[in-house]
């Protein structure tokens, strides 16, 4: 049990908190590089920081302060130009690294005037990889955006933006709760589609956790066998790798300490056809010119029930354990058991790892060098264990499992649209024996 002082320890998120220096040293992802093509400026908010996006017509992308430096003018109004970001209100242009560029009126009272350069936004760094648009907010010099051998999966790619009312922690403590999956997402399920659970079916009798370099790969045991099943890869500190292919990746981006961003990036590698289940071979993704991505608001409304969503989709089953405790959990309540041990183990390595920065050293998972950085595997690929989820209804469909399964629900027909189109015209272009080969 975590006293007060503990329990905000771990949960703050802002700049000078303990947690919020450590997330800092990290490149976050906070848009789609997609998103900035109807609309080339966002306001976005990541570490209690609120901030503006935008891309100019030069195609440079920037992240500064939200409030223009003249007189707090919101930037979210801001126009784009061929280089940099203006204001509206007197139409002081910034550039990506906070540089003014431009104040109109006093060059043309003052045209020796040296104003503007005195005058700064707060700018971070800003880069595109794998569709996204990453974001860093430490000190310099920054590290590499890792570059995970699953941005080059072959097959279509989309992103989703699910936001969230809770705290960070909330949601990243499920990754290291083996157990849940064994009721949340599978009795619970049989239960919610007014099915009978079976009469048997297969209990947790041990798990493990075991490191690499970037985080922990976890694996179960369960009733009946005496194998290790290898099921989940958790890169420290917020990203789901899920089963280790890298084709399936979530970040839990911290928008301040009551609001969460889920970022799914997920690589649709297979297919339904006539010859049943394909996969998308290596070489042979569909070619993209963008990651096409969409948004939601995650509620939970506890007076009404499980709604239908719940017993369809396992993220929302995930919303009344991540929304259940409310916008921030009281974890002084808590009463941890052997279940708990890898949230314990989670909690214990975020404070050491912000001992280390603040001791000035980098922590776990920082990237610097260019020649590690190239297309990083990850351990511990998902293998079946007969316990995820069976109680969801049409999981065989004519689209990807983990496209109906994982991703937020409700995603937009046009990219449903975009994602077959894309697929059929792959499979049909392969060679009609190719997976003999």
């Amino acid at each position: 049990m975590l006293d007060r002082e503990d329990a905000a320890t771990l949960a703050r998120v802002g700049a000078g908190s303990p947690i919020g220096e450590l997330l800092r040293r990290y490149w976050m992802p906070i848009a789609a590089a997609a998103e900035l093509d109807e609309r080339p400026v966002m306001p976005v908010e990541v570490l209690g920081e609120r901030r503006v996006l935008y891309r100019d017509a030069q195609g440079a992308h920037g992240l500064l302060e939200r409030w223009c430096p003249h007189r707090s003018f919101d930037l979210a109004f801001g126009m784009v130009e061929e280089h940099g970001l203006r204001c509206a209100h007197h139409g002081w242009r910034f550039d990506e690294t906070g540089r003014c560029l431009e104040q109109p009126y006093e060059e043309t009272v003052e045209p020796a005037s040296t104003f503007k350069d005195r005058v700064r936004a707060r700018a971070h760094p800003v880069q595109v990889k794998a569709g996204l648009v990453w974001a860093y907010l430490g000190p310099e010099p920054a590290p590499l955006v890792p570059d995970w051998a699953g941005f080059y999966s072959p097959g279509f790619t989309v992103a989703a933006f699910l936001h969230l009312p809770c705290n960070w922690l909330q949601v990243m403590e499920g990754f290291y709760d083996p157990i849940h999956v064994e009721w949340l997402h599978d009795r619970w399920s049989f239960r919610l589609n007014a099915r009978p659970i079976p009469s048997r079916r297969p209990r947790h009798t041990g798990f493990r956790w075991l490191d690499f370099e970037y985080g922990v790969v976890f694996q179960r045991r369960l009733e009946g066998s005496d194998r290790w099943l290898a099921d989940r890869t958790v890169i420290f500190p917020n990203v789901d790798g899920a089963g280790g292919q890298g084709w399936y990746l979530t970040w839990v981006v911290p928008a301040d300490d009551t609001h969460t961003i889920l970022v799914y990036r997920h690589t649709i590698t297979s297919w339904r056809t006539p010859l049943g289940q394909v996969m998308v071979p290596p070489g042979r993704g569909p070619v993209q010119a963008r990651v096409p991505a969409y948004r939601r608001h995650a509620a939970l409304d506890a007076a009404a029930g499980p709604t239908p969503d719940f017993g369809s989709h396992l993220v929302s089953q995930d919303y009344a354990s991540w929304l259940g405790p409310g916008a921030l959990a009281d974890r002084t309540r808590e009463h941890l058991g052997a279940t708990d041990a890898g949230v314990v183990m989670f909690r214990t390595r975020l404070r050491a790892e912000a001992a280390r920065v603040a001791a000035g050293e980098d922590p776990q998972g920082v990237i610097r060098d260019p020649e590690r950085n190239r297309r990083i595997a990850l351990p511990g690929a998902r293998r079946g264990y007969g316990v995820r989820g069976e109680g969801l209804p049409g999981l065989t469909g004519d689209d990807d499992v983990m496209f109906r399964a994982f991703l937020p629900f409700d995603v937009p027909q046009a990219i449903k649209d975009e994602v077959a189109a894309a697929m059929a015209a792959l499979v049909e272009g392969l060679r009609p024996d190719w997976w003999k080969r």
